[in-house]
């Protein structure tokens, strides 16, 4: 049983050091979805480090060491969906299109991030499939 009324954002940080411009959407993002009493839940590699110390109200997912494809963010988005009796029609995700579109895909609200490590077409892939692409304030 759903509870469409819950809402979650699931953020895909499983991807390499960017620069820090580059982070700032993702940072606004995040305490976007925290004021209006969103779930957050981070989704990170079993042996990647948080960039900062968890808020009581977030969730994180760890994935296995072996277990950080686009198959692997899948599985465990459904899950923690259906776990948490969340419909996944109102959940958001965000990652950007380096670290693959697995979480973007199972969510009802994709947010594909700017990130200066992917290829340019991306953003326009991205456009194609009716996604929005959140660009970090620099990069306006």
């Amino acid at each position: 049983m759903f509870r469409p009324m819950r809402r979650a954002a699931f953020f895909d940080l499983t991807r390499p050091p960017r620069p820090a411009a580059e982070d700032l959407a993702l940072d606004q993002a995040l305490a976007r979805h925290r004021a209006e009493g969103d779930l957050v839940v981070l989704v990170m590699d079993a042996h990647q480090r948080l960039p900062r110390p968890p808020v009581a109200e977030e969730t994180l997912i760890r994935l296995s060491p072996s277990g950080t494809g686009d198959l692997d963010k899948c599985a465990a988005v459904i899950e923690a969906m259906a776990r948490l009796c969340i419909d996944p029609a109102s959940c958001f995700g965000y990652g950007d299109w380096c670290v693959g579109t697995g979480l973007l895909s199972v969510v009802g609200n994709p947010r594909v991030l700017t990130c200066s490590a992917c290829p340019t077409d991306s953003l326009e892939l991205a456009q194609k499939r009716g996604w929005p692409v959140v660009r970090s304030p620099s990069a306006v």
